[in-house]
């Protein structure tokens, strides 16, 4: 179930909606840094961002390797992705019909 907070971050508060699967660390992320365009990891169930001085990166941790870094061309589909999108909702029907 998503939510909406206020967050304080380096460039100032925002006020974002948060689902299950979203990243705070691109929420944080001014839009002149947020990934465009924005790749599939974004909305990936098993990815990890972070920022370093220099950049910003995605882990996929399912695949066990960096699948983005800043200013290289996005993934823009991944069979990781729709698996773990699948299962999730495979998982939350389970426990609807329980």
């Amino acid at each position: 179930m998503a939510s909406t907070e206020q967050a304080p971050v380096w460039f100032g508060p925002v006020s974002r909606l948060m689902g299950e699967d979203d990243s705070r660390v691109l929420a944080q992320l001014p839009k002149g840094i947020y990934p465009d365009p924005e790749p599939a990891c974004a909305t990936c169930p098993g990815k990890d961002w972070y920022v370093t001085a220099k950049e910003v990166r995605c882990y996929c941790t399912p695949r066990g390797v960096v699948s983005w870094v800043s200013n290289e061309a996005p993934v823009m589909a991944c069979d990781t992705r729709e698996r773990l999108i699948d299962d999730a909702e495979a998982r939350a029907r389970i426990a609807k019909t329980g």
